[in-house]
């Protein structure tokens, strides 16, 4: 019964999947202006649809210093503090839980070790951009 269940189940969202687009794409276009009539005067009216999509460049700029730069400071950085953190806290966690066991003492430091080297190498990342960044600017200028 579990088996039927299953297969229907995986049946009707690959239907759904591969349906979807036709219910994404069902809207009628807009920004063409009202239905005009030919300059005859005859046949059915004609709509002029244009379609525009920008999509912005989420770098800042089209340059490697820049592109350097945005990766480091809105990716690296924000998600590699929140990983160092929360590795920092599930090492006092292990310490905690530890109740004097050596064995698992030994796991908690390193754990604590590996998440301050994860830290140093972000901290380090951090700073080679910003002395890359200061020695393209001066050598500009």
């Amino acid at each position: 019964m579990i088996k039927i269940i299953s297969k229907s189940l995986v049946f009707f969202l690959s239907l759904l999947i591969l349906i979807s687009p036709l219910f994404v794409f069902a809207q009628t276009p807009t920004g063409g202006g009202a239905p005009t009539q030919t300059p005859t005067g005859g046949g059915a009216p004609t709509q002029t649809v244009k379609y525009s999509i920008n999509i912005k460049n989420p770098f800042k700029s089209n340059n490697v210093k820049d592109l350097l730069t945005t990766i480091v400071n809105d990716i690296l950085i924000p998600i590699g503090s929140v990983i160092a953190t929360v590795m920092v806290i599930y090492a006092g966690f292990l310490f905690v839980t530890a109740r004097g066991n050596a064995t698992q003492i030994e796991t908690a430091k390193k754990a604590l070790l590996y998440a301050v080297i994860g830290a140093a190498i972000l901290l380090g990342a951090w700073v080679i951009i910003n002395a890359i960044d200061a020695t393209i600017t001066k050598l500009k200028s």
